[in-house]
């Protein structure tokens, strides 16, 4: 029989045993950090609190959050790693960054313990998704600093598959060599990346369903969150696409199994994730429906440990039994709180307009990029930039441009200056910024 999971005990474990694990860790990394931090000294010490306050998940909501802004600033400032490095450089072995599309990358410290707990919910996620040891995989993300490289290729590795570390760019020496290689092959990007290889092998003639790759595992991006996104890259490629939510900072990773029932959190034993409303920032209970922002505890990282990290992503959580029987919270992604733009009052999430320009296919590819060139308040038109399919000739823009506008309007209550551009414009070898904020 297949084996159904990469680690059956703690993606199955019951919830109240889950809770006496994690509580056991709780306690001691908390006392951790308070005696090697002074920055999360300082958060214990601010709210009168110490380490044995501190005794399960519903103690966290005692201590204050963590920003990323927090942690970015004292590397502008000088300091190489930040104030949450709690290990001493003899124990780390590995420095990589964020992605940095919202900003400079933010250096993430990793000690030996640290990496085996992203392999080890890496490897989780990535068999939920249907990788293999068996499968041949490309990666097609940052090796040059990125954790999406070298660190996602070792949770590759733990779990035994054999990985190509391509990293970005020269896309088309990328679908040459894949040409050239017969076997089954498994492709690992952003979802945008994914399309934009589609733009590249039409210039150049190639078939993608005759480069034999049978598996897209992709990150970086909420596109696969978007209905129609993978339908899309599917119906180009012929694969089966797979969607991995993953942050370089904590090191945690969740993933959709084959019902398609929501991303799995596989970050059991190793990180504590809490649901908050962003607006009150009061935790609501993680249960079926609920919607709010995900912040997440490290309970076993040694080297840059993060506490009630806000992660800005707002999800819907659904704890109903999933048929693969594993045991853990799923949550869809609806789209950033911190990317949200406010038109004329009202709220816009980046991943509402591609859900609607997606369903203008085939006239439009779905990318797109809104321009935003005065802070707000937006009460101005902003600039919408949008991918129009390559067969449309420019007879047809002005009525194109008509219906996209009703469509936001009917759909999403705004309005923009729509500019078209060609197809393979927006989608790119690094993530897409889909918000340009020129202010």
């Amino acid at each position: 029989m297949p084996r159904p999971y990469w680690n059956e005990t703690l993606e199955t474990l019951p919830a109240e045993q889950l809770r006496k694990l994690e509580s056991a860790a709780l306690q001691k990394q908390m006392a951790y950090v308070y005696a090697t931090s002074p920055y999360y000294r300082k958060k214990f010490d601010s709210v009168g609190l110490k380490p044995a306050d501190i005794q399960c998940q519903e103690d966290l909501a005692k201590l204050p959050f963590t920003e990323k802004t927090e942690l970015a600033q004292t590397q502008r400032d000088g300091e190489l790693i930040g104030p949450n490095q709690c290990a001493s450089m003899e124990d780390i072995i590995r420095i990589v960054g964020t992605g940095g599309t919202s900003g400079q990358p933010m250096r993430l410290a990793w000690t030996q313990n640290d990496v085996r707990g992203y392999n080890e919910m890496g490897a989780r996620a990535l068999w939920a998704m249907g990788c293999r040891p068996s499968d041949f995989v490309v990666n097609c993300f940052n090796y040059s600093i990125y954790a999406g490289g070298v660190t996602d290729h070792m949770a590759f590795e733990t779990l035994g598959a054999t990985v190509l570390p391509y990293g970005v760019g020269n896309s088309r020496r990328l679908l040459d060599m894949k040409a050239d290689m017969k076997v089954a092959k498994a492709l690992y990007s952003t979802p945008s990346y994914a399309v934009r290889l589609a733009t590249v092998a039409e210039d150049m003639g190639i078939n993608l369903r005759d480069l034999n790759v049978k598996k897209g595992f992709f990150s970086g991006e909420a596109g696969m969150q978007v209905p129609g996104y993978r339908e899309r890259i599917e119906n180009l490629w012929g694969m089966e696409a797979h969607d991995l939510y993953g942050m370089a900072e904590l090191g945690v990773q969740s993933a959709e199994c084959g019902h398609n029932t929501g991303l799995h959190f596989s970050g059991a034993g190793e990180v504590i994730a809490e649901l908050i409303n962003p607006d009150t920032e009061e935790v609501i209970p993680m249960e079926q429906g609920q919607i709010g922002e995900l912040v997440f505890t490290n309970i076993n990282r040694e080297a840059s440990p993060l506490v009630r990290m806000r992660t800005h992503d707002y999800v819907e959580v659904y704890t109903d039994p999933c048929p693969c029987g594993r045991t853990g919270f799923r949550f869809h992604t609806r789209g950033r709180t911190d990317d949200m733009v406010v038109i004329k009052g009202v709220n816009i999430f980046p991943m509402a307009i591609q859900k609607t320009l997606l369903a203008m296919q085939p006239r439009l590819t779905g990318e797109f990029q809104m321009v935003l060139d005065k802070a707000p308040p937006i009460d101005y038109l902003p600039v919408l930039k949008i991918e129009v399919a390559s067969d449309q000739p420019a007879s047809a823009l002005p009525q194109l441009t008509e219906d996209v506008a009703l469509q936001l309007y009917k759909q999403l209550g705004f309005s923009a200056s729509i500019e078209f551009v060609k197809a393979g414009e927006i989608a790119s070898e690094h993530k897409t910024k889909r918000v340009i904020r020129n202010y």
